[in-house]
């Protein structure tokens, strides 16, 4: 779609409501729900997507693909223009789900994760004679990665010559399927200095490992894979360091009103600030956990770990803004 549609769509947008708020990839825009009529009219939980026309509210769930529906709660006199605006795609074409769901047209190509050629659980190679999986053994050892956590994250090696000498950690959905994987190479040197080999897919479709994820208990967030190796159980992680409304973690976490442990590197601190004043304003509760202890999260021990997550403090509304003034 072009910039000149979505601009007009904002702009008519911006005609009913004077809050709105845009998303940073420019294709959401926020505004305040007029079903659930929120009696704090700065909470702009109803999202609507400028390309596919789909809208969601987070606080009463009313969802939808026809925008004259929401407009004409606003001002009846503009819903025929809306429509032509918010034109319906044919039903060919149509995704006929809500704004945050995951199908595709049938025209639209799936990737497919697959576990790396000659994947073998580690936990079944104690006492290997091949030496490159007797080395990742130890790597993993070495890193302090304890055997629970070995068979908990089903961590593994291959033979392959693409993933040879790496620890491969991989990810399952919830149905149990391989959905990510990241493999990390235990020598690491100048002549081949990329340590890491992911899976190819977009991570904001990830939820790293859901399938062992409760989300009726509080759940901790760390930067990477290897970072889960020194986490409590109830663990998942962002592959970066960023959360967004359009990831699927996030629509899961505001879904359930999932209580997070917040434990980012001590470098990204400002970046987990901005992560729980996000879910703040979704009515999630936040603790951010105290990491300078250490380089990254995966540095620590697991008794390190522990003692900052039971000292984490939960964020309050005007910590981003204290933050920022500490920045200056």
């Amino acid at each position: 779609m072009s910039t000149i549609s979505i601009n007009k769509k904002i702009n008519f947008i911006e005609s009913l409501t004077s809050r709105t708020h845009m998303s940073n990839d420019g294709i959401n825009i926020s505004i305040w729900c007029p079903f659930c009529k929120h009696s704090n009219r700065n909470k702009l939980k109803l999202v609507l997507h400028l390309e596919k026309n789909f809208w969601h509210c987070w606080l009463c769930d009313k969802k939808g693909s026809d925008v004259s529906y929401i407009v004409g709660r606003f001002n009846k006199s503009k819903v025929n223009e809306s429509k032509n605006l918010f034109k319906r795609k044919n039903k060919v074409n149509e995704i006929s789900i809500n704004l945050f769901g995951e199908e595709l047209p049938d025209n639209e190509e799936i990737n497919i994760v697959e576990i790396p050629d000659g994947f073998q659980l580690l936990t079944n190679n104690f006492s290997s004679n091949n030496p490159d999986i007797r080395d990742v053994f130890k790597y993993a050892i070495g890193r302090g990665i304890n055997k629970h956590k070995m068979s908990l994250l089903r961590l593994g090696v291959s033979l392959s010559f693409e993933f040879k000498r790496s620890l491969i950690i991989p990810s399952f959905d919830a149905e149990g399927e391989i959905n990510f994987y990241t493999a990390r190479r235990i020598d690491v040197d100048t002549s081949s200095p990329i340590k890491y080999k992911n899976a190819s897919i977009s991570k904001k479709d990830i939820i790293f490992n859901e399938l062992f994820i409760d989300w009726s208990l509080p759940l901790t967030i760390v930067e990477g894979p290897l970072d889960l190796l020194k986490t409590n159980d109830n663990a998942t992680c962002l592959l970066g360091s960023s959360l967004t409304y359009d990831m699927k973690l996030f629509k899961k976490i505001v879904e359930n009103k999932t209580e997070i442990n917040l434990a980012l590197d001590k470098d990204v601190y400002f970046k987990a600030v901005k992560i729980a004043n996000l879910l703040h304003e979704y009515d999630v509760k936040v603790n951010i956990l105290d990491t300078r202890i250490a380089n990254d999260v995966g540095d620590m021990t697991t008794s390190q770990f522990r003692e900052c997550l039971d000292n984490a403090k939960e964020y309050k509304e005007n910590d981003l803004l204290l933050t920022k003034i500490a920045m200056l």
